[in-house]
């Protein structure tokens, strides 16, 4: 009697370790093609003659795209890396983690379409202002999802010292509010701004985020450390 309930706990866990595995490839599949969909985004217009004298002409003004995509690929890769790290604590799922897996996804599926916006935007604020909202979205998703696995349900991943995932758990906060701050400030500067000639330096307070948030968790690996 003993070996058969062995055996059905044996093959109940070989089932959530497959479904689980099933969760992990679809998620590899969306954000795969959702990178790959950018890099079709960077193309010459079929229009265009392109020659040896209008090659450079037409490759600077592809560089928009460019940037759109490397900023969006390195993003893309940062939150595939973190999904890759929660999905390595679990030993089961639940509609929980289902649905807020499925709405990091969903939001991590509209960078094609925001980047190519930014592209065809020509410096307009409007497609930058979304682009920054999806950014944000994403922020948003992978916190919820990092904090359901880690904090809320507790029986749906392994046993282990959680300490590290808590402390990257923090940075995912801080990332959200800082993130969120400094797209406010981004948009209360540029509209304060009079000259359009100035107002593109609305965008660096991005960059004093990205130090910000830079020496912050600089700080906590510091003191994880110590």
């Amino acid at each position: 009697m003993s070996q058969n309930n062995n055996d059905e706990i044996t093959r109940e866990e070989i089932k959530k370790e497959f479904q689980l595995e099933r969760m992990i490839l679809f998620s590899d599949a969306v954000f795969a093609i959702v990178i790959t969909l950018m890099a079709i985004e960077i193309k010459i217009p079929e229009t265009e003659v392109i020659t040896e004298a209008t090659l450079p002409k037409a490759l600077l003004h592809l560089s928009p795209t460019f940037l759109a995509y490397v900023v969006s690929f390195t993003f893309i890769g940062s939150v595939w890396y973190q999904h890759l790290k929660m999905f390595s604590i679990l030993k089961d799922y639940d509609k929980g983690l289902v649905f807020r897996n499925m709405l990091l996804l969903f939001f991590i599926g509209l960078f094609p379409f925001s980047a190519t916006l930014i592209a065809r935007g020509k410096g307009q604020m409007i497609p930058f202002y979304l682009y920054l909202g999806i950014i944000l979205l994403c922020i948003l998703a992978q916190y919820l999802l990092y904090h359901y696995i880690v904090n809320k349900k507790p029986s749906i991943r392994l046993n282990i010292d959680t300490k590290e995932h808590l402390i990257e758990l923090q940075k995912r906060k801080i990332s959200l509010i800082g993130f969120s701050v400094a797209a406010f400030l981004i948009v209360i500067t540029y509209e304060l701004i009079p000259d359009p000639n100035f107002k593109s330096f609305a965008t660096l307070w991005m960059l004093v985020f990205a130090i910000i948030y830079k020496l912050m968790t600089k700080k906590m690996e510091r003191a994880r450390n110590s």
